[in-house]
């Protein structure tokens, strides 16, 4: 760690700032389709991807301890519901480090700059479990056209809690500036 790592510590914490992409990824998630829990299904899922579903998994894109379960899709896209979701297809075991770095980024571009030339065999396999599991993204605009109101609704719930963060922030802006006085 390097010393000015402390600057971004020494800022006033913005509510809305923080917490936009929670709120973004909480309201596509509660709309996202999940697969059912089925212990032989996932067993073969594991299985497809070369693991022992009976043991410890292992990150897909580096082979360390898996700790986590990747969405290969992203929920959100542009601030909303991307089109995939909770579904076996859309989750690879993953470590901590990797499930971070790789983000929203594209996971054959990410494994490819993990594992270069080795990357290869990993993909093809990946790229057999998706087609296996993997269903076809769901249009967001045909989630709108079948359900307007209630989409309708939960923006409009979404807008409000945004708009309750932006004016937490004001508020706690005055606050500080009023302490100021008091220290």
């Amino acid at each position: 760690m390097k010393i000015d790592s402390i600057k971004a510590h020494l800022q006033p914490y913005s509510i809305m700032k923080k917490r936009q992409t929670t709120i973004n990824h909480a309201f596509a998630s509660a709309i996202a389709p999940s697969d059912s829990y089925d212990a032989k299904t996932v067993k073969e899922a594991v299985a497809l991807l070369g693991q022992d579903p009976e043991k410890d998994l292992l990150c897909i894109y580096c082979g360390a301890e898996a700790e986590t379960w990747d969405h290969v899709f992203g929920l959100v896209r542009d601030l909303r519901f991307s089109g995939y979701g909770h579904v076996i297809g859309n989750l690879l075991p993953s470590c901590k480090k990797c499930n971070s770095e790789k983000g929203n980024r594209d996971w054959e571009g990410f494994l490819r700059k993990k594992n270069g030339n080795d990357a290869g065999s990993k993909i093809e396999v990946i790229k057999r479990y998706f087609a296996k599991y993997l269903p076809a993204q769901v249009d967001y605009e045909k989630i709108k056209n079948v359900c307007p109101d209630e989409i309708g609704q939960l923006d409009s719930i979404k807008d409000k809690v945004m708009n309750l963060f932006k004016e937490a922030d004001v508020i706690a802006e005055r606050v500080r500036e009023r302490i100021k006085s008091v220290s």
